[in-house]
C-alpha cells in the first residue's frame, strides 16, 4: 500500500508541478516573458534566466520524480527551488505566508503543498514503484 501511495504522491506532485509552473516558463514564450517580468519588477537580477532555470528544473524534474529515476536528487532540487520561489513570493513580492496554500491564484500555485510533497518524497524515497528500485534490485544480481 505504502508503494503505491508514494506512487500516487510521485505522479500528482510531478504533474502538478509540470503542468501548472515548469511548462510555460519552458515552452509557452508569453508565460516566460510574464514570470520574468513579475521577478524583474520584484528586483531579482537575471530575471528571465531565473525563470528559465525555474522552468527546466520543474518542467524535468518533474519527469523524473514522475518515472521515480534518480528521485531523492530531484525532490531535493526542487524542494530548493520551490524554496527559492517561497521565499521570493514571501519577501520580494511582499505575499502573505498563507497564499503558499492558495491553490485558486496563479501566483501563489500552492508552493507550500508542493515544498510538503517534495520533503515528504525526499525523506520517504521513491518506493518500489519506480526506476531507482528496478535499479537497485538488477545491482543486487
Amino acid at each position: 500500500m505504502k508503494d503505491w501511495l508514494l506512487l500516487f504522491l510521485r505522479v500528482a506532485a510531478g504533474a502538478g508541478l509540470a503542468y501548472w509552473a515548469g511548462h510555460g516558463k519552458v515552452f509557452v514564450e508569453e508565460s516566460r516573458q510574464a514570470y520574468a517580468a513579475l521577478l524583474s519588477d520584484a528586483g531579482v537580477p537575471a530575471a528571465y534566466f531565473v525563470t528559465l532555470l525555474f522552468g527546466v528544473v520543474e518542467f524535468f524534474g518533474s519527469m523524473f520524480l514522475i518515472t521515480g529515476l534518480f528521485m531523492r536528487k530531484a525532490a531535493g532540487l526542487m524542494l530548493a527551488v520551490s524554496a527559492i520561489g517561497a521565499a521570493i513570493q514571501i519577501g520580494l513580492l511582499q505575499e502573505p505566508v498563507s497564499y503558499l496554500f492558495f491553490v485558486n491564484r496563479v501566483d501563489g500555485l500552492g508552493t507550500g503543498f508542493f515544498m510538503l510533497a517534495f520533503l515528504l518524497l525526499l525523506i520517504l524515497g521513491p518506493g518500489n514503484l519506480s526506476f531507482d528500485a528496478g535499479r537497485r534490485k538488477a545491482a543486487a544480481e
